[in-house]
């Protein structure tokens, strides 16, 4: 299993002055500006704000994208506000452990208990699972004790009136919300070594899923029953709950493989995540059309919590699998479905991440879900700065055996070997607008290890050198091992392939997505330039880079008629409103691709 050990990235480049940006003007300003957000934790029994089912998420999301942000550069500013939440959240929590915004008559399933025919409920333990994974993340990064404290204490609250008190968790109905709880009880299980937390996360898993509820969207009794579903192959779309929401409590099978080592739980994460590479997994590299799995990659449009759910779950796959092409994936969701979710101004998110359209800020599509002291307060403006910061949870793990590096980009990673030597990874490069990286490896103290370095799939012709020395037997789509004694100042260079590569539709009319590197490419709409645009293959490789600094990445093309376009990175295509476009029309000039787990993927054809 793979760790992540990274203290700081200590990021640069283009990607880091986009998340520093996000930092000063969102991050560092949020509690200034959101100043009721904790009004309806701190008095529960008396206030009359408007609350959306879901209000108990808004502080935890926050901070579990704090966290990751203090990982990128470790900026005390932003320390100071993730402490501030640990302690509004300390000084909020009721004297039972209680961590929600409801007061004690309908907090859980007490509102449905009293009215089951006429009441849906709410989101009560998905709001306090949000709160309790932040903190526990705050806790293993900064070290802050409270953190730990609140979580522990919030956590026990759920256990006593759940697990002791004889209550399901599928009674607060939107089951594939509430169940995400089984995430927190294995994590803090993991943290705490307490076996009561283990058993209540098996058993939310193994016996709670089967049970039915009534669903709000079908109007009908359902059970989520994902291990079923799983034994009987089905893909996530398929089962009986494909909403995004039920991938947090699909992240507990990945620790309970981890700390069990059962293979039923191991088998099933794999499972899921394939089938939802095949069947769901967009050209953004976003998770779902809509709000959920429906068995359409060619779907327009995914949430940004969709997109964070499905980089959380993904991220969780890697450490399990150790495939490199994991890392891949994860890769291709940061660089366009992930950044795409941040506007120009470095501050506000979009809720829907289009393929092809515009982007409109959450703040007004998702006005409702604000509040007073709190108007900035949507499900995904809390979110956002955890999708575009996730970088920091994947970009350099380690294991018994060494480390692999699977994020390219300017920074000076810190981590440690699993023996504690502190190692460093300083990366001078464009990437990804150009292939050459330079890495400089800072140990500490010399010791030997392997580093595995990702070779993109996409990537077949790259070349690896050490202390200017070539590397032999380097293959794309696989991790390539440099074991050695590494002593301070060493140097690795890569020459990643960056040539064009491309995903043509399987069925219908023939449309193309165009992908330098992990950049999906797009162009914006005018009035010379319609969806309807034709672009040939054979123009699209002839695509010439062009020196535009407002892009991560930009190429002169022509269409099939000789018109001069510009394609752009599919992040810098729509962050200041513009309709843009991904699908490309085009023509069968390519065979299609279709989906083999073991073979090329379907974005890589070229």
């Amino acid at each position: 299993m793979l760790r992540n050990n990274v203290t700081n990235m200590n990021i640069s480049g283009a990607i880091g002055d986009i998340l520093t940006a996000n930092e000063v003007n969102w991050v560092q300003t949020v509690l200034e500006k959101n100043p009721g957000l904790f009004d309806a934790f701190t008095d529960p029994e008396h206030n009359d704000l408007a609350k959306t089912m879901w209000h108990g998420e808004f502080p935890g999301k926050i901070l579990s994208g704090l966290a990751q942000t203090y990982l990128l550069n470790n900026d005390p500013k932003t320390k100071e506000v993730g402490d501030q939440i640990v302690a509004r959240l300390k000084e909020a929590q009721q004297e039972d452990g209680y961590l929600g915004p409801w007061a004690e008559a309908v907090r859980f399933n007490k509102d449905v208990l009293s009215d089951p025919e006429n009441n849906w409920g709410k989101w009560d333990t998905w709001g306090q699972y949000h709160c309790i994974y932040g903190l526990c993340r705050w806790y293993q990064i900064t070290g802050n004790k409270d953190a730990l404290e609140v979580a522990s204490r919030a956590l026990d609250c759920i256990y006593n009136y759940f697990i002791a008190g004889g209550n399901t968790f599928a009674s607060q109905n939107w089951a594939e919300c509430n169940f995400s709880i089984s995430h927190a009880f294995a994590l803090m299980y993991e943290q705490t070594g307490k076996q009561e937390y283990l058993e209540a996360a098996e058993y939310i898993v193994n016996e709670e899923w089967k049970i039915p509820y009534r669903d709000f969207y079908t109007k009908t009794m359902l059970a989520c029953d994902w291990l079923t579903g799983v034994e009987k192959n089905l893909a996530f779309y398929e089962m009986g709950q494909p909403r995004w929401e039920g991938l947090h409590t699909l992240e507990t099978l990945a620790v309970l493989y981890r700390v069990t080592g059962k293979e039923v739980y191991g088998n099933a994460m794999e499972s899921l995540w394939w089938g939802i590479i095949e069947h769901d997994r967009h050209n953004t590299g976003s998770f779902g059309t809509g709000e959920g799995a429906n068995g359409d990659p060619y779907g327009d449009g995914s949430e940004t919590c969709n997109i964070v759910a499905w980089t959380s779950f993904t991220i969780d796959y890697l450490k399990m699998s150790k495939n490199s092409y994991v890392a891949d994936e994860l890769e291709l969701s940061f660089y366009n479905a992930s950044l795409g979710t941040l506007l120009e101004n470095d501050r506000e998110f979009t809720y829907m991440n289009l393929s092809s359209g515009t982007r409109e800020p959450a703040l007004i599509v998702l006005e409702g879900h604000s509040f007073e002291g709190g108007r900035d307060m949507s499900c995904c403006q809390a979110n956002g700065n955890r999708g575009i910061t996730q970088i920091a949870e994947w970009a350099l793990l380690t294991d018994s055996d060494g480390l692999y590096l699977n994020y390219y980009g300017a920074s000076d990673i810190k981590t440690a070997t699993a023996s504690g030597n502190t190692v460093s990874l300083r990366q001078e490069t464009e990437y990804p607008k150009y292939g050459d990286v330079k890495i400089t490896v800072t140990p500490a103290e010399s010791e030997e290890f392997s580093l595995k370095l990702r070779i993109p799939a996409w990537a077949e012709n790259t070349a690896v050198s050490v202390n200017g020395e070539a590397c032999q037997g380097v293959q794309a789509g696989q991790y390539y091992e440099i074991r050695r004694t590494w002593n301070p100042g060493d140097v690795i260079t890569l020459q990643i392939d960056m040539q064009l590569h491309f995903w043509m539709t399987e069925t219908g009319t023939a449309k193309v997505s165009a992908y330098y590197g992990p950049l999906l490419l797009a162009f914006q709409n005018n009035e010379s330039l319609r969806p309807t645009t034709k672009f040939t293959i054979s123009e699209l490789k002839n695509a010439v880079m062009k020196d535009e600094d407002d892009c991560l990445a930009a190429f002169t093309c022509k269409t099939n008629t000789g018109k001069d376009v510009t394609l752009m990175d599919y992040y810098s295509a729509g962050k200041d409103g513009s309709s843009f476009v991904t699908w490309l029309s085009s023509f069968r000039e390519l065979e299609t691709i279709s989906f083999d787990k073991e073979g090329t993927p379907i974005w890589n054809n070229k």
